[in-house]
């Protein structure tokens, strides 16, 4: 205990900084309707292999991919009777996942101030994606991926790892290539082995090996995710992810000075290039390269005189009880009212509606199976045809009456301050029912 210093300290602010970060709204679309999903599945005792939730895809082929975390979420909305426990489930996952960041930091610079500036810039990445979709678990799986790599003894628990993130979420594929890099950098072929196992393992998922075909279907739809603002490249001088043009910076002057030798280069190029295809590559490019980014600025950690390592535990439990109180005051335990069409729901009629993808999230988890959807964010059911479908609809171009009368809506859920199809439905004689400051209900007359 005496060993715990004032330096140490400073990893554990940025971590459980990210513990009070994540408390905020319930604003995640795409979670609400993991949730709903997770109750379907838990009734039905087996895993989802058709669209249950829309009117435009319904009975289409369809595999949720994160059925693992969708029973997660079903059994806690269940248990807890509510959303009230999604601020402690991404708190704890993304203060491990940034602890697992730090052991692997550590390890190649074993310096506490060199570790708490890695974890910091890590968890300023990592602020855009406090949410509780199943993505979050997939950064803490790669964490602790990149942490077993570091040593021989734990590869046996890899195909287990990857088996589970399989389960939980696509990006396992990002985790079985960091297997054959590391095994093609470091020419061991015990790990090229340990890669051919986890490709076995992911295997005998629920899906089996449709989870190969889920994999194809989302690549074969890739022009709907040119539509989602989070598969865009990252902008680096946004100041949301400015420090991973840091990390390349750091990365080419290790690379320079030989902290990276050209041998490593074998891993650390393809996930730094990555890392700047989409900021959703970004945050798994960062988790990776994050114990190279120590070892190009790791500098010796002098001896310092004996601290009080008692007193700066207890500092540290301080802390850790402040940030669970400011989380616990900060935390929303329903989704949020001005993002969702809270209240203009209770106003919709029987029958299909047309809306965007965030209202097709939350109508789900709160109408299904009284409601079909018309859309929501499943870019790998819906497609890119579809979604330009509802993109030229909503902005009001003829083609809306076609796709109105092919699926009999005779109500249009639109943001209050969205013009296009609503001044078009306006035009045509449609009333308006409801309206709030941020949704607008339309429906037909006569």
């Amino acid at each position: 205990m005496n060993r715990f210093s004032v330096r140490h300290l400073f990893v554990v602010v940025p971590v459980l900084g990210v513990v009070v970060a994540a408390a905020r709204s319930i604003t995640d679309n795409s979670f609400l309707w993991h949730v709903r999903a997770g109750t379907i599945q838990l009734d039905a005792g087996e895993v989802l292999r058709a669209d249950p939730f829309s009117f435009t895809a319904a009975g289409e082929s369809w595999r949720t991919q994160s059925w693992i975390a969708d029973l997660g979420y079903g059994l806690l909305e269940r248990t807890f009777d509510g959303l009230g426990w999604v601020w402690p489930v991404v708190a704890v996952t993304m203060a491990l996942t940034l602890t697992l960041v730090g052991i692997a930091a550590y390890r190649e610079a074993p310096n506490p101030l060199v570790t708490a500036g890695v974890v910091f810039f890590v968890g300023w990445l990592l602020l855009r994606t406090l949410v509780p979709r199943p993505v979050v678990f997939s950064h803490l799986l790669l964490a602790a991926l990149v942490v077993a790599l570091t040593r021989r003894r734990t590869w046996w628990a890899i195909p287990l790892l990857l088996w589970a993130w399989a389960g939980i979420h696509g990006s396992f594929i990002i985790g079985l290539g960091l297997l054959v890099l590391e095994a093609l950098r470091t020419g061991r072929r015990e790990l090229a082995g340990v890669a051919g196992l986890s490709a076995v393992t992911v295997s005998l998922t629920a899906h089996g090996l449709a989870l190969w075909g889920i994999l194809l279907r989302f690549a074969e739809n890739r022009g709907a995710l040119d539509l989602i603002q989070e598969w865009a490249p990252p902008d680096l001088t946004d100041l949301s992810v400015a420090p991973y043009a840091l990390f390349i910076v750091l990365i080419i002057l290790g690379a320079a000075r030989g902290r990276i030798e050209p041998r490593d280069l074998i891993l650390v190029v393809p996930f730094l290039l990555f890392g700047l295809t989409s900021f959703r590559a970004l945050i798994p490019a960062v988790l990776v390269l994050a114990p190279w980014v120590a070892r190009t600025v790791a500098f010796s950690d002098a001896a310092r005189r004996e601290e009080a390592g008692g007193l700066n535990v207890a500092i540290a439990v301080v802390l850790l009880g402040v940030a669970v109180w400011a989380g616990l005051l900060r935390a929303g335990t329903e989704p949020d009212d001005e993002l969702f069409p809270v209240a203009a729901a209770a106003a919709l009629k029987d029958g299909p509606v047309f809306h965007g993808d965030a209202v097709g999230g939350y109508l789900i988890w709160a109408e299904w199976p009284g409601r079909l959807v018309y859309t929501d964010d499943r870019a790998e059911l819906y497609g890119a045809e579809r979604f330009e479908q509802f993109a030229d609809t909503r902005a009001g171009l003829p083609l809306w009456r076609e796709v109105f009368e092919r699926y009999g809506i005779t109500q249009a859920l639109l943001s209050a301050d969205q013009s296009g199809l609503q001044e078009v439905l306006a035009a045509s004689g449609w009333a308006e029912r409801y309206r709030d400051d941020e949704y607008v209900l339309l429906s037909e007359t006569g």
